[in-house]
């Protein structure tokens, strides 16, 4: 199929939104965490950290868009020293901003749909390699209603979009998602791709489970996640994720079961949360653990 321009389908979007001349003067949120923290690693220098990051996040009714600010004050400088508020080290981005004009929206996301289906537990590091997908993060959306969403997606700087659409119900408890994508592409190369995932009640606990298969570049995908989430008091919390990439990693090329196991302990007193993940891999001198203390604001 030959690959889709898709310069003339942002035109009409923008004048879609040409429609609405007014908007709606927001006051911009800001929240953020703060704290430090501690990795200390089976293979590699253990090192302490900060954890600062501010998010600002504005809406104007017509207009979303979400600016983060995220890094350390301090890093070292290669020779013994401390370099102070190194502008290296600190990441300043527009993690999305789109525009919204009633069931559709278009602009730059944090992500695709398909992974809005890809349910996760609440680990701290969250290292979900097993949601790779096409990568795209610009698009076209449309709310089909509350449960159905489509899209055209696409990576900036391409020309080569994706179809994708994701649908989500809740019945008895449990939440139900599926979502599919295809890269159209002008080569014959496969590229599609098939999530389903599902959130479910376990007494006191929530278990959390994806499977994604498909190819990319005529490379078979198979990774899977599962998770549980159990709040034991209104202060202490244990989450637990493990995620499995499989499939090939090239055309014809078996891909070597990549396993990642993080257990995460959250005990909060006030305002302050501590923390303990300790991140086992199926690779050699790769598990470290981390622990530290954060404010949410």
């Amino acid at each position: 199929m030959k690959a889709i321009k898709l310069a003339s389908v942002f035109a009409v979007s923008a004048v879609a939104a040409a429609v609405s001349t007014s908007t709606i003067a927001a006051e911009p949120v800001f929240k953020g965490t703060a704290g430090l923290e501690y990795k200390s690693q089976e293979g590699g220098s253990d090192a302490a950290s900060s954890r600062g990051e501010v998010n600002i996040i504005g809406d104007t009714g017509v207009v979303y868009f979400d600016l983060d600010m995220e890094g350390s004050s301090a890093k070292s400088a290669g020779d013994g020293s401390i370099e102070r508020n190194d502008k290296n080290d600190t990441t300043f981005s527009l993690d999305e901003i789109y525009v919204k004009q009633g069931a559709v929206q278009f602009g730059d996301f944090d992500g695709t749909i398909l992974d809005s289906v890809a349910y996760s537990a609440g680990v701290e590091e969250d290292l979900d390699d097993a949601k790779g997908d096409f990568g795209d993060d610009l698009g076209i959306r449309y709310m089909v209603n509350d449960n159905l969403t489509v899209a055209l997606e696409v990576t900036e700087g391409e020309n080569v979009g994706s179809l994708a659409v994701a649908y989500t119900t809740e019945m008895n408890g449990l939440t139900l998602g599926v979502s599919a994508g295809y890269k159209m592409s002008d080569d014959d190369l496969a590229d599609q791709l098939v999530t389903v995932g599902l959130q479910a009640p376990l007494g006191m606990a929530t278990l959390s489970s994806f499977v994604r298969v498909g190819s990319v570049a005529d490379a078979d995908i198979m990774n899977t996640g599962l998770g549980l989430d159990l709040p034991v008091s209104e202060q202490l919390t244990l989450a637990a994720q493990y995620y499995v990439e499989g499939g090939e990693s090239d055309a014809g090329v078996d891909e070597v079961d990549q396993g990642i196991l993080e257990a995460t302990a959250y005990y909060t007193v006030g305002d302050v949360s501590y923390y303990a993940s300790f991140i086992s891999k199926e690779v050699d001198n790769a598990d470290y653990s981390v622990v530290g203390a954060k404010v949410s604001f």
